[in-house]
């Protein structure tokens, strides 16, 4: 149980120094050896529990994407607003890429982990889950290796979408940019454009009006006027890794 327990702690350490350095240089230029020099461990271990350093980002990535989800349905409560899980997906997607976009350190970090396809590995499946709501709630029929399909393709076009936006491909503003992503993710569902329209709408309106989400360093949320940082995944268990 002792060894469990260091072993956990070291990962958090681990997990805790990648997300400053990544923050502060970059995937690209941050070294296993750095990583396991800030945290006072030895390099052979980001191997032994993470293989390597792109499965490090892969999980802080994704457990960003679950703090998100908790800060939007906190954001809701507070606010005294209906959770229904189309316009909260939709909101949240206004979230997260607004405020990885929106800061030059996180965009940098965005822009890597896109190029490296880290969003279609083993540790963002968990995605799926997400999916597989919309796919229980609104009864949309999907199998569950259609469910896999969609996950990929959504996940291999934002991808792009995002890298394309960074060097400066496109002429468009970041919120049009959102738009297009959210709306492609439901074309992918099969909801009808109607749906779409109203989900993109509705979304907007409580993005821009209600809820406020604040992104401080090494990717912390809380709500604004808030001192509590968001931590649904803050401590990464055993199963994740």
């Amino acid at each position: 149980m002792a060894s469990y327990r260091k072993g956990m702690i070291t990962k958090q350490r681990i997990i805790n120094s990648s997300k400053k350095l990544f923050y502060q240089n970059g995937l690209k230029k941050t070294t296993c050896k750095a990583i396991c020099d800030d945290a006072g461990v030895n390099v052979g271990l980001i191997p032994y529990y993470f293989k390597n350093k792109d499965s490090i980002a892969s999980i802080i990535y994704t457990y960003f994407l679950i703090d998100t989800k908790e800060a939007v349905k906190l954001s809701f409560q507070k606010n005294k607003i209906d959770y229904e899980l189309k316009y909260a997906t939709a909101v949240e997607n206004w979230v997260y890429m607004s405020l990885l976009l929106g800061d030059e350190n996180y965009r940098r970090f965005y822009y890597e982990l896109c190029r490296n396809n880290v969003l279609v590995d083993e540790n963002t499946r968990i995605v799926e889950f997400f999916y597989k709501l919309h796919n229980n709630k609104y009864m949309l029929g999907f199998s569950n290796n259609e469910i896999k399909l969609i996950r990929v393709v959504s996940a291999s076009s934002s991808m792009g979408l995002v890298e394309k936006y960074v060097e400066g491909y496109f002429d468009m503003p970041l919120e049009a940019l959102i738009e297009y992503k959210i709306r492609n993710m439901y074309r992918i569902m099969e909801l009808p454009k109607d749906d779409i329209d109203d989900i993109i709408k509705v979304s907007y309106d409580l993005f821009k009006n209600v809820v406020q989400i604040e992104l401080s360093d090494y990717f912390r949320l809380s709500l604004v006027g808030s001192t509590s940082v968001i931590s649904s995944g803050s401590n990464y268990q055993d199963a994740t890794l």
